[in-house]
């Protein structure tokens, strides 16, 4: 199953395509990182997708991911 990534490049709608939800959401989170407006991700039709809030929660999480706080001894 495909899925798709919705987001705004310069006041163009534009759709990614992905093989994985794993690849769309590393994906999405990096087109948010570069201040792009991803506002769905999901498959089959481009009205079924995660809302932005959710979106914004995933991006929230992958970034303590990638950047996880010095923790104390």
């Amino acid at each position: 199953m495909r899925w798709h990534i919705q987001y705004r490049r310069a006041d163009t709608e534009c759709i990614e395509r992905h093989p994985s939800p794993e690849l769309a959401i590393e994906s999405a989170c990096r087109l948010i990182e570069d201040g792009f407006d991803v506002h769905g991700i999901g498959t089959g039709p481009l009205d079924n997708a995660i809302d932005k809030d959710q979106i914004a929660r995933i991006y929230l999480m992958w970034l303590r991911e990638k950047r996880p706080a010095k923790r104390l001894k």
